[in-house]
This record gives C-alpha cells, structure tokens and sequence, in this order.
C-alpha cells in the first residue's frame, strides 16, 4: 500500500487559542513548531511514501523541510477544503493519511498498524472527532472533519462501500488544545519535543496555574 499523509496546520499566531489564558503567544507558537516536529519525526520514520503539509505559516514550511515533507501553500480558509487541496496530488489508487499537527505521541508503529487495514482506518479522539483517517483508496473521498466528524467518517465509508476499521490508541485520542490536554501530555511516559515542553511550562510557571485543572495530579 502506497500512503501519502497530509498533515494541516493552522497558521501559528492563531494557533491553540483555548491555551491563551495559560499560555502567551510565543508559548503556543513554540509548543505547536514542538509538536509538528514531533509528528512529522514519526512520520519520516513509518512506511509512507510522501508527506504534505498544507500551512500559509512559513514556519511550518522550514519544519517540513527538516523531515523531508512537500509544502502545498494553504489557499483555502477551511480545513476540509485545505485537505481538499492537498489531496488533489495524491494518486487516486493510492492510500491517504490524515494526521494532526497536534498529537505528539504519535509513532511509526502507529501508522503501520492502520496500514495493515483496507477501506478506511480512524482513530477516534476524546471529544468525537478523528485523530487519525487513513483511506483505501483515497479517489473521491469526502473530508468531515469538525463536530462529531469521526461519526460521519465512518458512516462515510460506509456510503462508499469501504469497510471501516476502528483503531483505539489511547496515546492518540487527546489533541492539545486545552489545558487539561498539556497536563495530560507532561504526564504521559515519553520525551518528544512537545512533551519535554509541556514539562518546562509546568516548572516555570509553577504547579498553583496548572491546577486550576481538574485533571488529576501525579
């Protein structure tokens, strides 16, 4: 199976806004580059055989380019339709990837575990959404995501005729976007880059901001 991944990212200054009241804007902007970093590393190291990454953000760009990924420039103004544009390269035999730029923890045995389905793999996260998405064959596939979008995914695929294949990952099922999700991500055993960040905020902002959370505290 040939896989092609795109992975979407925001442009950084509007990035992880529900953190602004933990985090300044250099803060968020360090920790999504961190966590990009950390995805397009798993990516380089599993079996795809091209990334993309879709950004208006130059420094997206400059990550991309440290892994080997191609940069389509974002022309859209929607993440669907930004998915659109990026997949409109991919060979329509071939499988597509769909990854976040927001979930760290992601490793190349993960992506070999979705590969080893036909029709369509996903990933749920917490909240109803979809953390991974890989499609067999990726010709004319229709791009949900947003509110309730794993639900739709699947019953997408199943519209099409594919069958669907749910991977639970429970390292995969939280994005960072709230504050609860950095706690979350310090916790976790591992030292990506986001991670290792995560852990630096914790110290120098001092653990009375952090547990404002209702998160449970190691």
């Amino acid at each position: 199976m040939e896989i092609h991944a795109i992975v979407p990212v925001k442009e950084l200054r509007q990035a992880k806004q529900r953190l602004a009241h933990a985090l300044d804007a250099h803060e968020r902007r360090e920790l999504s580059l961190a966590m990009l970093g950390d995805v397009l590393a798993a990516l380089s190291q599993s079996p795809v055989h091209r990334i993309t990454v879709i950004s208006r953000d130059v420094a997206a760009y400059q990550i991309a380019a440290m892994y080997g990924a191609a940069v389509v420039v974002d022309q859209t103004s929607d993440l669907n339709a930004a998915l659109c544009q990026a997949a409109a390269d991919v060979p329509g035999a071939a499988a597509l990837l769909v990854t976040p730029s927001d979930i760290p923890l992601l490793r190349a045995e993960d992506i070999a575990t979705l590969s080893a389905t036909s029709g369509v793999a996903l990933t749920p996260a917490h909240d109803g959404g979809t953390n991974l998405l890989l499609v067999h064959p990726a010709r004319g596939w229709t791009f949900l995501f947003g509110p309730d979008s794993f639900v739709r995914h699947c019953a997408e695929a199943r519209h099409r005729g594919l069958p669907v294949h749910v991977v639970r990952m429970p390292h995969l099922e939280r994005d960072i976007d709230e504050i609860d999700d950095l706690i979350w991500l310090a916790q976790q055993p591992g030292t990506t880059a986001a991670q290792r960040l995560a852990r630096e905020f914790f110290e120098r902002k001092g653990a009375h901001r952090w547990r404002l959370s209702d998160m449970p505290q190691p």
